[in-house]
């Protein structure tokens, strides 16, 4: 007699699919899980590329506040030519030429503990005897107004930082013609970045991690060089890679790092030169990771829409200028020589390279949000 065939609730065979219930349970538990896992990788992932990229715009805030930009090489404005290839603005057509009855002279007069003098009376007066017209004589403050006025040609000869030339050379059309200088020619700072003579410090890149001490936000050789020779030689960003704070003084700086009070500094070549003349430190006392190219003094210019013979005039006029007052004075020290000047002339293209880099880093409005004055 014939088996009788078992019934589907009977069947020895598993479900369909070949396995068992519970196996069916753990594999959905198993690519569940593994779903929730790969969910949550991506998340996380997500959130630190997130956070990473916050971190990024807060850096770039803190380094935009201290007036870094990405660098960028810099040139005249559209409504400027340059055919000769000199970097400044070439002489309009003749309907564009400025001929004023009376010129206006800016100066910048300095400050600090760098005085570089110059007798602005004097050089008016001599102006005016050599042009035969009236000079007019206002300080230079470096704002908006100020360089808008040069644009507009309501200010016609300018005595300014060199740091801050090449911006109104591009912007406004300023000619520089002359810096101060002495009678071997024209001279200029350096900017070292020093440290103490035992120091592990040894590079630029090495900066990374610690403190930069600075003089004040509108120096030049104390604060503006360096962070843009920092951000261009070695990648390095202030307040993201290293940390600023400011001694408001050069030899307070110096005497930071002689002391050890300071991990790493940016001062003025003439400060610590004229600290070993006095025998303030000697030889040793620090050490140099970086000296800069020469960085022009005091500069002057006339705007480049002058009629020509009145700007050759002007040039003449500044260049034969016996600046008395730039002579040491009576009762002071060898010290005072760096004073000695009067305005030599100068190449804007080859003199004022370094001075062109630290304006291709830095946000033209820097030294008028922070200060006006910017020092040596």
């Amino acid at each position: 007699m014939s088996e009788a065939t078992p019934s589907a609730s009977e069947s020895s065979f598993p479900p369909s699919g070949g396995l068992p219930t519970h196996k069916l349970v753990l594999r959905a538990v198993l690519y569940c899980s593994l779903a929730v896992a790969v969910v949550a990788v991506a998340y996380v992932a997500y959130r630190a590329v997130e956070e990473q990229a916050a971190m990024r715009q807060g850096q770039d805030r803190l380094v935009a506040q201290h007036g870094l930009v990405q660098l960028s090489e810099k040139g005249l404005a559209p409504e400027y030519s340059d055919r000769d290839g000199d970097l400044m603005a070439d002489v309009p057509d003749d309907e564009q030429r400025l001929d004023p009855e009376t010129l206006v002279l800016a100066y910048y007069e300095g400050d600090d503990d760098d005085e570089e003098r110059v007798h602005w009376d004097g050089l008016r007066n001599h102006l005016k005897q050599a042009t035969g017209r009236d000079v007019v004589g206002q300080p230079y403050l470096n704002t908006a107004d100020q360089v808008a006025a040069i644009k507009k040609g309501e200010i016609h000869l300018v005595a300014l930082h060199a740091a801050d030339t090449p911006y109104i050379v591009n912007h406004a059309g300023l000619v520089p013609f002359a810096v101060l200088g002495s009678d071997s020619g024209a001279s200029g700072n350096h900017l070292d970045i020093a440290v103490p003579a035992d120091s592990t410090i040894k590079t630029l890149a090495d900066v990374r991690g610690h403190k930069l001490t600075c003089t004040r936000p509108d120096s030049i050789t104390g604060y503006r060089a360096a962070i843009a020779v920092l951000s261009q030689e070695a990648g390095l960003r202030p307040g993201a890679d290293y940390g600023i704070h400011f001694s408001l003084g050069q030899k307070r700086s110096i005497r930071g790092v002689v002391e050890g009070k300071f991990e790493v500094a940016a001062i003025s070549d003439d400060k610590l030169q004229d600290m070993l003349a006095d025998g303030d430190l000697k030889e040793g006392d620090v050490r140099l990771i970086y000296e800069s190219q020469v960085i022009p003094r005091r500069t002057i210019g006339h705007v480049h829409n002058l009629v020509p013979e009145l700007a050759e005039t002007i040039r003449e006029a500044v260049l034969s200028f016996d600046n008395e007052l730039g002579k040491p004075q009576k009762g002071e020290s060898d010290e005072a020589s760096v004073a000695a000047m009067r305005f030599v002339p100068i190449d804007y293209k080859d003199d004022f390279a370094f001075a062109r880099r630290i304006n291709d880093s830095f946000d033209p409005r820097f030294g008028q949000v922070v200060s006006s004055n910017p020092t040596p």
